[in-house]
């Protein structure tokens, strides 16, 4: 009777571990985070799943008050504000913004877009200078603390069925 408990304990254990992986894998919404460099300049990046075609062209750019700011595409050129003091990359996840002397004293919107297909998909985040963190290791594990604990709680679903 306790063989088959076990048994039954490490099915329901495996069948939860690959639930969350797939729920974690399959989840298209998009993480935004942002913190102040101790230069005093802004750095937002955009977490994102890449398109299931990689051969599709991806092009990310952030946008406030209606204005561009920066744009993967350095052909299309930002709103003058933003000239020469934006700069917007790209990786296969990540869209990154660095905006030099960030100087806002009152909250403002920021739009992080990302367009692998024909419909681009965005994330808004409030950016408030006053509460925004001082970049470091600590800022980057809380704003990935899904994954985190996504990992620390699977590993011992796992050792359980070794």
């Amino acid at each position: 009777m306790q063989m088959c408990t076990v048994v039954r304990m490490m099915c329901c254990t495996a069948f939860a571990t690959f639930f969350l992986l797939g729920v974690a894998s399959g989840q298209t919404a998009l993480q935004i985070s942002s913190c102040l460099t101790k230069e005093q300049n802004l750095q937002m990046s955009c977490k994102f799943t890449p398109a299931t075609n990689p051969k599709l062209p991806k092009t990310c750019y952030y946008m406030t008050e209606n204005k561009l700011i920066g744009n993967s595409n350095s052909s299309i050129a930002p709103d003058n504000t933003f000239k020469n003091r934006a700069n917007v990359s790209m990786t296969d996840t990540t869209c990154e913004l660095y905006l030099k002397g960030f100087s806002d004293d009152k909250p403002k919107n920021y739009t992080c877009v990302i367009k692998q297909n024909d419909s681009p998909v965005s994330i808004m985040a409030v950016v408030d200078k006053s509460k925004l963190q001082t970049c470091s290791a600590w800022c980057v594990v809380q704003h990935s603390g899904a994954a985190l604990l996504l990992t620390f709680l699977t590993f011992p679903l796992l050792s359980e069925l070794i």
